[in-house]
């Protein structure tokens, strides 16, 4: 399935290590208040004018992937991730509980098909093709919470550095519904900080840490940069419709043609 396909493109190239002393192992929550953050935060339709200008539809860009470095695992993932790659030599885990429609997770979500930025006062709601979904990034001044419930695209919580939108995530559902890599999984620690600016008229990167101290060695970093699409729109997406490329309890294809 071609969804599948780029979400392994996504996982496996769309990564780049970040020097560690640039990654704190903890990173601050983060609050959008006046007296901490002076940019404006958009709390209201008159501070939104204010914000970068992030109209239109972004694609993720394939041509500014680069194969990374993987990132340092501690050791039980370590091995855990050296069993799921025996058992792909043996034929099995060649495709994703994806391809049974199950929908991609944060930031997965992200990476494939188009998304869209909508700013309303004290939150910005990024509209995701893949699967129709969306995420809601708060910027009133609201801590994440210590027991959220759990979600495909985490509970969001961020605030504005003069054009930058800063946020972390956390509460994100468990693996196989979200993986920070294919058969590594992750832990209930997991921590994704996130950054979105401009780099040109229709260029936006977005770079995330993914922080998670049970499952890696040290933060990692993955950035990707999207252009944007001033026609666009975003399409309605039903995986189900049509889906002949599925895998079995193995993860090994299991194609139809009949149905």
């Amino acid at each position: 399935m071609a969804a599948a396909a780029a979400c392994l493109a996504w996982s496996g190239l769309a990564a780049a290590q970040a020097p560690a002393q640039d990654l704190p192992r903890a990173a601050s929550d983060v609050r959008s208040k006046s007296a901490q953050w002076p940019s404006p935060q958009g709390e209201s339709w008159d501070a939104i004018k204010q914000l970068p200008d992030w109209s239109g539809v972004w694609q993720g860009s394939i041509s500014s992937f680069k194969p990374p470095p993987p990132p340092q695992l501690t050791p039980a993932y370590a091995a855990r991730m050296a069993a799921y790659n025996a058992a792909k030599a043996r034929g099995e885990n060649l495709q994703t509980a994806h391809a049974n429609c199950m929908p991609f997770a944060f930031p997965s979500s992200m990476g494939i098909y188009p998304v869209e930025f909508l700013f309303t006062p004290g939150k910005v709601t990024v509209a995701i093709e893949t699967d129709s979904q969306m995420r809601r990034i708060f910027t009133d001044g609201r801590k994440l919470p210590e027991d959220p419930d759990l979600a495909f695209q985490g509970y969001s919580v961020g605030h504005w550095e003069g054009d930058t939108l800063v946020d972390d995530t956390t509460g994100l559902v468990p693996a196989p519904q979200m993986e920070i890599m294919d058969g590594l999984g992750h832990s209930d620690r997991l921590r994704i900080h996130e950054r979105i600016h401009l780099v040109g008229p229709d260029s936006l990167e977005v770079s995330w840490t993914y922080d998670d101290p049970e499952v890696l060695a040290q933060p990692w970093t993955v950035t990707r940069v999207y252009q944007r699409h001033r026609d666009w729109d975003l399409e309605e997406y039903n995986c189900s419709q049509n889906n002949h490329d599925a895998a079995d309890d193995k993860g090994r294809p299991s194609m139809r043609l009949d149905q």
